[in-house]
C-alpha cells in the first residue's frame, strides 16, 4: 500500500505542475525580464490590406504590440533601424524597439519576430524576443522565449 501511495505521489509531482501550451489555445506568452511568465488573456491579430500585421496581447496589466510589414513566413529583425517593431506598455510606462538606450553603443533595442506557420484556417504560429527602451533611453524591458500559437488573423 505504501508503494502505491509513493508511486501516486511521484506521478502527481512530476505531471501536476505542467503548463502545456496546448491547453492555452490560442497562446501569446513570453518571459518578462527573465523571471516573470507573461501570458496574454486577450489577444488580437489584424492584417491590413497592405499586409502590415499587428499582434496585440494584454494580461490585464501590460500590453505587448508586435508589428511586421508583411504577413509571410520568415523572420523580422527588430530595432531602431528596422521596419518591424515591438512595444510594451504598463502603468503609464511605454517601451519600444524604436528607442535606443543611453550610455554606449551596446544599449540598442533589438529582437526578432519569426512567423513559422500560417495554417489552412489562417491561424499564425511563431516566436519572438525583444529588448525595448523607454523614450528617454534610461529604462529597458526584456521579453524572451515569446510564443505565438495558433493566433487567428482578422482582416479589416
Amino acid at each position: 500500500m505504501k508503494n502505491i501511495f509513493t508511486l501516486f505521489l511521484i506521478t502527481v509531482t512530476l505531471f501536476g505542475c505542467q503548463d502545456d501550451i496546448q491547453t492555452s489555445l490560442p497562446a501569446f506568452q513570453s518571459m518578462k525580464n527573465g523571471d516573470f511568465q507573461w501570458k496574454s488573456t486577450v489577444s488580437t491579430v489584424v492584417s491590413d490590406p497592405s499586409g502590415v500585421t499587428t499582434f496585440t496581447g494584454s494580461d490585464g496589466f501590460g500590453t505587448i504590440t508586435l508589428q511586421i510589414p508583411t504577413l509571410i513566413l520568415g523572420s523580422y529583425e527588430l530595432g531602431s533601424a528596422f521596419t518591424a517593431t515591438a512595444s510594451y506598455s504598463d502603468d503609464g510606462s511605454q517601451y519600444s524597439t524604436t528607442n535606443d538606450g543611453v550610455g554606449s553603443i551596446v544599449y540598442v533595442s533589438d529582437g526578432k519576430i519569426s512567423i513559422e506557420e500560417i495554417d489552412e484556417t489562417g491561424a499564425i504560429t511563431g516566436s519572438f524576443y525583444f529588448n525595448a527602451y523607454n523614450a528617454s533611453g534610461s529604462d529597458v524591458v526584456n521579453f524572451s522565449e515569446g510564443i505565438l500559437y495558433k493566433l487567428p488573423v482578422t482582416n479589416p
